[in-house]
């Protein structure tokens, strides 16, 4: 479980006592997840906030544009979000329909010639995540960690076995699609853009290798 590699992580750097001060694992996790979701998202729009309008709805190789990754993780926060919460989808039918269809359908054309930017132009679909992620960020807030291993409703994914499940995949998806990005889109080729540990200055003066 997501809590066990937290409470190893903690222990290989803190020696092998837990002291009973401690915060429960589930708290060190949500922090954690806090933690993923605002570097994974500050990445991202500083990153796609400088592209023109052309750039950011341009399709790469693999079919997918900025603009169609942004509206999607939009809508995957939003609907993970109201597995957490119980409460109703704060995207319309429409967004949903373009960046993350309920329904296994054959599409038309690409990912990226899906997305009309007349109806959703650029600076729409960036404040859709924003809004979409500050609302998880205050459910994660607002969450009880005692749910944590506990099994979300039936109409949750099979992938998602628990609620910790559903934050675990929260926390790490925007980073996937930030590799994505990095490598589809010219743009992004051979620079640290969208690289979420940046480390234009660092370098390693006495670098420890094994024999």
């Amino acid at each position: 479980m997501y809590t066990h590699a937290i409470d190893s992580e903690f222990k290989r750097a803190n020696g092998t006592k837990h002291a009973e001060s401690e915060e429960p694992r589930e708290t060190q996790a949500k922090r954690l997840i806090r933690r993923q979701m605002n570097q994974a998202g500050n990445t991202l729009l500083m990153g796609l906030e400088p592209l023109t309008d052309d750039e950011f709805f341009a399709g790469g190789p693999n079919g997918i544009s900025a603009a169609w990754t942004v509206g999607h993780l939009a809508c995957v926060v939003d609907l993970f979000t109201s597995f957490v919460t119980g409460g109703t989808l704060n995207l319309s039918p429409e967004t949903y329909a373009t960046f993350n269809p309920f329904k296994i359908v054959k599409r038309e054309g690409t990912k990226a010639e899906g997305v009309d930017r007349r109806t959703f132009p650029k600076s729409e679909i960036l404040m859709m995540f924003r809004k979409s992620q500050v609302r998880a960020l205050d459910a994660l807030t607002a969450f009880d960690s005692d749910l944590w291993d506990a099994q979300p409703p039936d109409e949750v994914p099979d992938s998602l076995p628990t609620y910790g499940a559903i934050w675990q995949t929260l926390g790490v998806h925007t980073f996937w699609h930030l590799g994505e990005l990095t490598g589809c889109l010219a743009k992004f080729h051979g620079t640290y853009t969208l690289n979420s540990a940046i480390n234009y200055f660092y370098e390693v003066e006495n670098p420890k290798f094994g024999s």
